[in-house]
C-alpha cells in the first residue's frame, strides 16, 4: 500500500514514546470537551497493548477516556506525513479517526453533542488521508463528495477490530489497497477509521445525523 505499511506502525510506535494525552484531566478522566451534550456511547477497547483505530460517529460534545490506561492516542497529519497528539476538537469530530493505545483492558465514553451543525468537514492533502464517516453505509457512497479525488482506500481492518464497535468483517476486502471498482461492495462503520489517497488536495463534506 505504497508508504501506508510503514506510516501506521513504525511512526506511531516511536510516537507513543514522546507524546502525553488529554485535553482536561479530572482525577485522571481525561476529556475533550463540545458544547452541548446528547446521549452517549461507550466502546470497549479490547486488546491491550495493541493500537486500535476509533471514530466519533457524529459530533460529540466529549471524548472520556482514563489517563492511566492509555498510552497515547494520535492522529496523522496529511500535511505533514507524520502522526501528531490530535487537539481537543479534533477528538469531537466524526470525519476524524485516531490510533489509539491502551495499555490494558478499558473503554471510551462519547458524548454526543446536540448542537451539531448541519455539515462538517475536513481539508484533505495530496496523498494518504486517514478519515472517519459519520453513518453506516457503502464506500461510494460516504466518499461521495471526493470520489472524484481520491483514487484508493485502505481498510484497518485487523486494528478496527480492536474495539467492540467494529462493523461487519471486511473479508478480502481488509487490509489491501481497494480501487474505486470495490466501494459498491465495501460496507464502511461510524465507530472505524479508513486511509483513503487523494490525487489532489479536496474537501471531504458530511452532513451530519
Amino acid at each position: 500500500m505504497k508508504k501506508i505499511y510503514s506510516i501506521p506502525f513504525i511512526v506511531a510506535i516511536a510516537a507513543i514514546m514522546m507524546f502525553g494525552q488529554g485535553q482536561g484531566d479530572f482525577f485522571g478522566i481525561k476529556t475533550a470537551f463540545g458544547y452541548g451534550g446528547g446521549g452517549s456511547k461507550t466502546i470497549v477497547l479490547n486488546a491491550p497493548n495493541s493500537w486500535a483505530v476509533i471514530s466519533p460517529s457524529t459530533k460529540l460534545s466529549a471524548f472520556n477516556y482514563t489517563s492511566a490506561d492509555i498510552t497515547s492516542i494520535l492522529a496523522y497529519n496529511a500535511t505533514t506525513k507524520a502522526f501528531e497528539v490530535p487537539s481537543a476538537s479534533d477528538l469531537l469530530d466524526p470525519i476524524n479517526a485516531f490510533y489509539i493505545y491502551p495499555n490494558k483492558g478499558t473503554s471510551v465514553s462519547l458524548d454526543y453533542d446536540t448542537f451539531s451543525p448541519g455539515i462538517t468537514s475536513k481539508n484533505l492533502s495530496s496523498g494518504w488521508n486517514l478519515v472517519g464517516t459519520n453513518s453506516d453505509g457503502k464506500a461510494i457512497d460516504e466518499f461521495s463528495t471526493i470520489q472524484s479525488s481520491v483514487s484508493t482506500l485502505y481498510v484497518p481492518g485487523t486494528l478496527n477490530g480492536n474495539k467492540d464497535t467494529t462493523g461487519t468483517s471486511f473479508g478480502t476486502n481488509a487490509n489491501r489497497d481497494l480501487d474505486k471498482t470495490s466501494w459498491p461492495t465495501t460496507q464502511l462503520n461510524p465507530y472505524d477509521g479508513y486511509w483513503i489517497y487523494a490525487t489532489g488536495a479536496t474537501t471531504y463534506e458530511k452532513i451530519l445525523n
